[in-house]
């Protein structure tokens, strides 16, 4: 069962922002903007087209759509006696509220991509994000992402194995009134 965990879908959009990431890291290395200047600001326009080229609102929806799903296990787990059918119109009024609340998201990300990357960054970045070979790696990305959170769940899973003795035993002193 997949957990509403938060730094997963974090990672998810790191994972996006990675080719990206990268590119700019080599195009700007060597002079890095310290802040961005009023006349180096990219238009919404240019910023938009960088979210769409490297898949920044999918990414967002794709994890919003993860949290969800375990969102509507949760509560199909805790509340058994629900007739049929309301879990599936809950999650249906939850994904309609979503994309209406995407484009709030997209506005945030634009706001946020103005503040940090100059306007040369992203004309760079959409020339690259044009490139069919990104556009490949792009598409490939919820894949890759999903691969990588499966990843991070059997590390959590082998982390809680090794660890849940120890935690048990010192659980079992702290309740005995010992401190170890």
């Amino acid at each position: 069962m997949r957990h509403p965990i938060v730094p997963l879908c974090l990672l998810s959009l790191c994972l996006c922002a990675g080719p990206a990431s990268a590119a700019l890291a080599a195009a700007s290395a060597k002079n890095p903007p310290a802040v961005v200047q009023e006349g180096e600001v990219a238009a919404d326009a240019e910023v938009l087209e960088y979210i769409r080229l490297f898949g920044y609102r999918e990414m967002l929806e794709l994890g919003a759509e993860r949290q969800l799903a375990s969102l509507m296990e949760l509560t199909r787990l805790t509340r058994p006696g629900l007739a049929p059918g309301v879990l599936e119109l809950i999650h249906d009024e939850l994904r309609v509220e979503l994309k209406a609340a995407t484009q709030e998201s997209v506005a945030e990300m634009v706001a946020v991509f103005k503040r940090h990357l100059t306007k040369q960054d992203i004309s760079y970045l959409n020339s690259i994000g044009r490139d069919p070979r990104m556009q490949r790696v792009v598409r490939l990305q919820p894949a890759i992402s999903g691969d990588m959170e499966e990843i991070g769940e059997r590390l959590a899973e082998r982390v809680t194995a090794k660890a849940a003795p120890r935690i048990e035993e010192r659980l079992k002193k702290l309740q005995g009134g010992q401190e170890g």
